[in-house]
């Protein structure tokens, strides 16, 4: 049955309400195959199913260790991380958890966070995409549309990431966008014991070597800038001095 256009006028009217006060709500990246956006609330409860099937059995445990757990203790604190990142926002201390949507579906989270950003201008991202969604480039488009984000808009001077030893798909996408060694540690992990994580960087010089040319659509990103702990005219002079 053909949802009523009246209802649809309503939907859009409070998404639009949302965004005039929190205007994240308002950011949008598109890419040649998928859309990055905060998610709804009603859209919270399929992304945390998504997020359960990440893994096949017999693999290795990849991800945060919550994200393994019986049901439904892991979808609460799928949802108490969202709600988390939005409650703690600071313009110079902020997570941004954008959800990934192939055709409308959500199929994975694409994170970036910061801490003092405007003065230190370097970025963390992480990501997950759910198992039958895996092997087709997703993780690479949705790593790219974040760093055109952070390079491209935001005047990010660093992007950081991590994945843990046997990771093999993460370090590719890491790989395949420029990263380079930046350190590695130890971690303990309850399935596995002893393990490493190790560390890559991407710099902005590299960015606008390989990737300055994205084909990624952002809108919404000058309302957000202030949010981010940016000035409207001082990100304008950026691009013009770069």
């Amino acid at each position: 049955m053909p949802v009523p256009e009246s209802s649809v006028r309503g939907e859009i009217a409070v998404l639009d309400s949302v965004a005039d006060v929190w205007p994240v709500f308002g950011l949008l990246i598109q890419t040649p195959r998928l859309r990055l956006r905060l998610p709804r609330e009603d859209e919270l409860c399929e992304l945390a199913r998504a997020a359960r099937v990440i893994a096949g059995p017999g693999e290795p445990q990849l991800h945060l260790r919550w994200m393994y757990e019986p049901s439904p203790g892991m979808e609460r604190q799928f949802l108490q991380r969202y709600w988390r990142a939005l409650a703690h926002w600071k313009p110079d201390s902020w997570h941004l958890p954008l959800a990934i949507y192939l055709n409308g579906r959500p199929i994975g989270i694409q994170d970036m966070w910061a801490n003092d950003f405007p003065r230190i201008r370097s970025v963390g991202t992480g990501s997950w995409i759910s198992r039958s969604e895996q092997g087709h480039g997703y993780g690479t488009e949705a790593r790219t549309a974040v760093l055109e984000l952070a390079f491209g808009h935001l005047s990010a001077e660093e992007a950081c990431t991590e994945y843990l030893d046997g990771n093999h798909a993460s370090e590719s996408v890491s790989r395949k966008l420029g990263y380079a060694d930046n350190g590695q540690h130890l971690v303990y992990r309850e399935d596995t014991g002893l393990t490493t994580e190790y560390r890559l960087r991407l710099d902005r010089q590299t960015w606008r070597k390989y990737l300055d040319e994205s084909p990624c659509v952002i809108t919404g990103i000058e309302l957000c800038l202030p949010m981010f702990g940016l000035d409207s005219r001082e990100q304008d002079q950026r691009h013009v001095d770069a």
